[in-house]
Order: structure tokens, then sequence, then C-alpha cells
């Protein structure tokens, strides 16, 4: 089973984009998962493919994801996001 300590975790969300050498950061479009598999097993793939979980790179761009414990879920900011494309364009 794939185990990551917390102190890698600290040091994969500490790392600063602006900063890191793009050569060292997986590149999100090469990472592959069946998305029939369970959640936990998708998330292990996840992080067996890639060298951090917070920081990759999509060609030449540098993006850092981050999570929150409380707050909008993902379909909320979604929701929100359309809401605003549609404000635009009517």
């Amino acid at each position: 089973m794939f185990r990551i300590t917390d102190e890698e975790l600290d040091a994969m969300e500490a790392v600063d984009v602006r900063t890191v050498d793009i050569n060292t950061l997986t590149d999100i479009r090469d990472i592959k998962i069946d998305t029939r598999l369970p959640v936990e097993r998708k998330l292990a793939l996840f992080a067996e493919q890639t060298n951090n979980l917070f920081v990759h790179r999509i060609g030449d761009y540098v993006v850092k994801v981050s999570f929150q414990k409380e707050g909008p879920t993902i379909d909320d900011k979604m929701e929100e996001y359309l809401r605003h494309l549609a404000e635009i364009y009517i």
C-alpha cells in the first residue's frame, strides 16, 4: 500500500510555485487512472504517479491545488462559476 507521512505531505504542500523547478513536476496529463475503480484506489494510483500531490504541471504551466476542510463544495464553486459566466454573456 502507498503511504505518505505527514511530514512529506507538509513538504509537498509548502512548495512555492514561483520558485519550483518545473522540470521536477509531474505533467498531470501523463497521469492515467481507471475511473471505474473505487475512490481509495484512484487516490492511491494518483499518488503513485506524481511526485507532489499539490503541485503539478500542465505543459509549461505550474498548478497548485489546495484543499479545505470546510466551506463550499466543488459543486457549489462550479455552480457559482457557471452563474458568473451566464451573467457575463446575458
